[in-house]
């Protein structure tokens, strides 16, 4: 019976904070729930390694208590995985004040920053934010061996059918990375995961892309939203194979977690300032236009440089003022 080698977890963006944020109810209750789900996660599934996919923080923590909770959950963490515990660099993750948390963190030593890790046939390989030209990766293209990337940016194929995310780059013939069997992702914070093939020298690599998502849900958006979060964990044994498996963690739910009447709020003004019809032009055109033409509902109809819209409702008004 095969032996485990590692048991490697990995989650996507956590963006801890200790200050709500967005139309949150409670942000820093939330991230912080989330966080000890994944040091659970680590316990229960006794991995060997925990791997952060960037996007650490959201600035600097403000609250003691909040600092404190987190550090008793990265101490844990890294005793759990004997110290294994990395943290991929964001772009959040950067910053122009000095040390972010993660640096901190990497500074005090419960961190470790990206790298290279071979576990039995099963290379991983770490990419910070805007490294990916620069950034070394271990892939060895044969029959056996898996190769792992694990990055924070928004990767697609030319053909991947994906919601904008920015400016994307594409994978199709970013040979540096050709036989790589698998990329996990950061940085989009939907969970998406789809194939496509990367190209060199006439050959074609089938590759699974794997966008984790980010449990704290920082911004809302109506009908884009997860209602769980994962763990990725990959099981490495000594034979040779390799499992990959997701752990879910569920989500408040939206209600309990977005104080969605502001929302809604937001919405509504939104829909009523783009319903508002600017006439305007249409007023002063025909203020100057000679009524012995025709009647006003036909000199607004004539009318070639006003949009269509306008003119409805403007005739609307008319029509209303002449009742």
């Amino acid at each position: 019976m095969a032996n485990v080698i590692a048991k490697v977890g990995v989650y996507g963006d956590i963006h801890l904070n200790s200050k709500n944020y967005g139309a949150h109810r409670d942000y820093p209750k939330e991230s912080l729930e989330y966080f000890s789900k994944i040091t659970e996660v680590t316990r229960t599934k006794q991995l060997t390694h925990l791997i952060g996919l960037g996007d650490f923080s959201f600035g600097r923590f403000h609250s003691l208590e909040y600092r404190l909770a987190i550090e008793r959950n990265l101490e844990e963490q890294y005793k759990l995985t004997n110290g294994n515990r990395f943290e991929i660099r964001g772009n959040h993750d950067e910053a122009g004040y000095g040390f972010t948390e993660r640096d901190y963190y990497i500074e005090k030593g419960l961190l470790r920053p990206s790298t290279n890790l071979t576990l039995g046939n099963v290379n991983i390989s770490m990419v910070d934010y805007g490294k990916h030209e620069t950034t070394d990766v271990k892939i060895d293209n044969d029959d056996n061996h898996f190769n792992i990337i694990l990055a924070h940016d928004f990767f697609k194929f030319s053909t991947s059918q994906v919601a904008n995310y920015g400016k994307a780059i594409e994978l199709d013939n970013f040979t540096r990375w050709f036989g790589v069997d698998y990329i996990a992702l950061g940085h989009v914070h939907k969970i998406m995961k789809f194939k496509g093939h990367i190209f060199k020298d006439g050959l074609a690599r089938e590759v699974v892309v794997d966008y984790l998502g980010c449990m704290t849900r920082p911004s809302y958006r109506d009908g884009h939203m997860d209602e769980n979060g994962q763990v990725l964990i990959f099981t490495v044994y000594d034979d040779g194979s390799l499992d990959v498996d997701t752990e879910i963690i569920p989500l408040w739910s939206l209600d309990e977690s977005f104080n969605l009447e502001v929302k809604q709020k937001q919405q509504q003004k939104k829909e009523e300032k783009a319903a508002r019809v600017d006439i305007s032009d249409v007023v002063k055109q025909l203020d100057a236009h000679d009524r012995s033409v025709g009647n006003p509902e036909d000199i607004i109809n004539t009318m070639t440089d006003v949009d269509e819209k306008y003119k409805a409702k403007a005739i609307e008004l008319l029509k209303n003022a002449l009742a």
